[in-house]
């Protein structure tokens, strides 16, 4: 019944031909019947397109009896005529709401979360009210009766065309913009399917107008129905072909979709331990197999708990309660403490189980794969195969997460992060001329966050080069605004040596049109022990400018000598444990300060805290100490104020 969109006038005889509504509806109700013998995954847009399958079924159920009783009003009584039209106009009305609600949640909107989107349903019901109560007051529509045929015809009431126009148009009037507005968040695939479904019902309207005769409009929403389950709505793409679990792409979809949901999520994540090897050992077919035993085995618990694999060998299980979650876990425990048959073979299978409650902490799919990474890093299998995550863990790794998101933030906006400057005493010129720069991160909502927590953070997700150039251009800029500072010595992270970094430090250096000399890359005893190939190819590149180096920490690793001699290392920075003063700490504390001199390299000893430890380290004829006892890291300013007041001063 599309061509009554049109913009010409209105029929009053309905009494046409609609043999394509006929085929339309065979291959329809065909289409929606193979749509659900196949597993479909209950996200939002899954649900909506099962409802609107079903209300297009019945649409066209009523379009045919609509018209199949007109034709015969004149022995069917016309009250019936009159409810099958009803219905039939108050469907049409559903499935341009369903329409729209489609493209809102494909476009990552929410109805449920933003109620203001749930106020557009009021037009929508107040038509379907009208054609309901149309019996009573006839403003939508009427029929009269034609003696000439014999038959009743239908007449459309004053309030028809506002209705009809204003409800149908103005959802696909609001599917139509938000498509447009969310047209680069929309997949391309449904962006192609929401555009050839516009074309083909405005086609439609088309065709029926200038062919009244004929109903085409249920072989518009035939073929957009076809296409949209060949293109996006296949439940087969969802589906693992292996495993018969839902596959990685559906969890994405739901995850995403569950974000406007504020309801709690009871996750259990397993992989089978060496699955590789045991597609070696057993064959690529047994390890099928195995993946398809165990999905059978979690639905015989549960059918009710959504099954994904998400990885070769790791599967995800989302439970309805607490106690679904705990159930399943034993019944995971119980199960595969026993070996499974793979092939009439009996194999023995380790599972590598982690589960916990999620009060919808996860913002989207990234959010997610950042929590496992970080978990799977974190957690120890060693004690048990099967591990609960409690609240400490889990808030342990969100605050990880939070901190990262803080670090991309203040990387992008050159806020939160900042530089402090640590004197370090020249014992022999008994003045400050060495300082050490050091960074250092605040956030309103978590407060001061220490170096020795964000750093590591900022190392695992890939963030470390960017905070090393951060604090290469802050120093740069520091020694260009107080050329008098002799000597800077600045950390960076192992990071550095696997992005060829050397052309682009000299490059920034050389844009600030600093003494490279004056510059002291740091890098830790345990970097050095690491990567001991990538880390001389860096100071030897770098070194070849006149930029020293110092290890940081000697004494707190391996404290490997010949390590320290086969590096081109200028300073050594002694690790602060090494002032205890007991007997083989004492021993090893000569043992290194002997080394160093004999080979004329400088020491500082960090960690100064004491007179007692200043007095130990002279006594040791050490050059240079570091710590509290003479200053914290301080901010640039009240640096140049302690330089003032102290460098004038006899120690």
């Amino acid at each position: 019944m599309t061509f009554l969109v049109s913009l010409g006038a209105l029929p009053t005889n309905l009494h046409v031909n609609y043999y394509l509504e006929l085929a339309s509806f065979v291959f329809l109700v065909a289409i929606t019947i193979a749509y659900f013998s196949r597993k479909k995954f209950p996200v939002v847009t899954s649900i909506l397109f099962s409802v609107g399958l079903i209300v297009l079924c019945i649409n066209l159920f009523l379009s045919l009896t609509f018209c199949m009783t007109l034709d015969r009003s004149n022995v069917i009584p016309i009250e019936w005529v009159e409810c099958f039209s009803e219905l039939y106009f108050a469907s049409l009305l559903v499935i341009s709401y369903l329409l729209y609600l489609y493209v809102l949640y494909a476009s990552g909107r929410s109805a449920i979360r933003n109620k203001l989107y749930l106020l557009t349903a009021i037009p929508t019901l107040c038509g379907m009210i009208l054609f309901f109560t149309n019996c009573l007051h006839h403003w939508c529509f009427s029929f009269e009766f034609n003696a000439e045929s014999g038959l009743y015809d239908f007449v459309p009431g004053p309030a028809f065309i506002s209705l009809y126009f204003i409800n149908w148009g103005m959802n696909f009037l609001a599917s139509v913009c938000f498509t447009f507005y969310y047209r680069k968040v929309l997949p391309k695939q449904l962006l192609r399917v929401l555009i050839i479904l516009g074309v083909v019902v405005l086609t439609a309207a088309v065709v029926q107008t200038l062919n009244p005769q004929y109903i085409v409009s249920g072989v518009a929403f035939t073929l957009c129905v076809m296409f949209a389950v060949v293109s996006v709505c296949d439940p087969d793409v969802k589906v693992d072909r292996i495993s018969k679990a839902f596959n990685n792409e559906a969890f994405i979809d739901y995850i995403n979709g569950q974000i406007f949901e504020r309801q709690r999520k009871y996750y259990i994540i397993f992989d089978i331990e060496s699955f590789g090897m045991f597609n070696e050992k057993f064959g690529l077919v047994a390890g099928d197999e195995l993946l398809s035993t165990i999905r059978k085995i979690i639905e015989s618990v549960n059918k009710k708990t959504f099954i994904f694999k998400t990885q070769s060998s790791r599967f995800v299980l989302m439970c309805k309660s607490k106690e679904d979650q705990e159930i399943m876990v034993n019944a995971i425990k119980e199960r595969f403490d026993k070996p499974l048959s793979i092939k009439n073979k009996m194999v023995k299978i380790t599972l590598h189980l982690f589960y916990f409650v999620n009060d919808n902490a996860f913002k989207n799919s990234d959010t997610y794969n950042d929590f496992i990474n970080r978990t799977l890093a974190t957690i120890n299998f060693k004690d048990s195969n099967y591990v609960e995550l409690d609240k400490k863990f889990l808030d342990r790794i969100n605050r990880d997460r939070k901190i990262k998101e803080i670090l991309e933030e203040c990387l992008r906006t050159g806020n939160g992060l900042y530089m402090v400057y640590q004197p370090i005493y020249d014992i022999n010129n008994k003045c400050f001329n060495h300082f050490e720069a050091l960074i250092r991160l605040a956030n309103e909502e978590l407060g001061y966050i220490g170096p020795g927590e964000f750093i590591p953070i900022a190392e695992n997700f890939g963030l470390a080069n960017d905070i090393d150039f951060f604090v290469l251009n802050e120093t740069c800029a520091f020694l260009q605004r107080n050329p008098q500072i002799k000597s800077l010595e600045i950390n960076i992270s192992c990071a550095e040596f696997f992005n060829n970094p050397s052309e682009r430090f000299i490059k920034t250096i050389n844009d600030y049109q600093i003494d490279p000399s004056k510059l002291c890359l740091e890098i830790t005893e345990t970097i050095a022990v690491k990567y001991p190939a990538k880390t001389k190819e860096f100071m030897n590149d770098l070194g070849q400018h006149g930029i020293k180096f110092a290890m940081d920490d000697f004494g707190s690793g391996y404290s490997n000598m010949a390590r320290f001699i086969t590096l081109p290392f200028s300073i050594a920075k002694l690790d602060k444990t090494l002032l205890n003063e007991t007997m083989n700490v004492e021993v090893f504390f000569d043992a290194a300060v002997n080394l160093f001199k004999s080979l004329n390299i400088p020491i500082v000893v960090e960690g100064v805290e004491s007179k007692e430890q200043l007095e130990l380290t002279k006594r040791k004829e050490i050059e240079y100490v570091q710590g509290f006892y003479f200053s914290q890291p301080l901010r640039e300013e009240d640096l140049l104020e302690f330089l003032k007041e102290h460098n004038s001063k006899k120690q």
